[in-house]
């Protein structure tokens, strides 16, 4: 089994209840099985936007991804492998 940290980015139609769509929505986040780092929901008067940052098996991310799709006022779901940003370390002489 090999973890990794995902992004995870969808959209919602901001409907008629948009708070309900964002809660169906954390359910299939919820039942998935990875771990929750980071949420972020933008919403704005036609969408709300969702940023997830997770860590886990592609194929749990991939299942998420799939359950999200099926709900209907889910208009778009894209995920991907997070790069990993070596740090940087200066030394300097003198």
């Amino acid at each position: 089994m090999s973890y990794s940290n995902f992004s995870i980015e969808f959209t919602i139609i901001n409907d008629v209840n948009p708070l309900d769509a964002v809660v169906r929505a954390m359910n299939v986040l919820r039942r998935g099985k990875v771990t929750i780092r980071h949420i972020t929901v933008d919403m704005s008067d036609s969408a709300i936007r969702v940023s997830v940052k997770a860590s886990g098996e592609e194929d749990e991310v991939r299942w998420i991804c799939n359950k999200l799709d099926k709900l209907y006022d889910i208009v778009n779901v894209k995920y991907m492998p997070e790069e990993v940003q070596p740090n940087k370390v200066v030394i300097r002489n003198g």
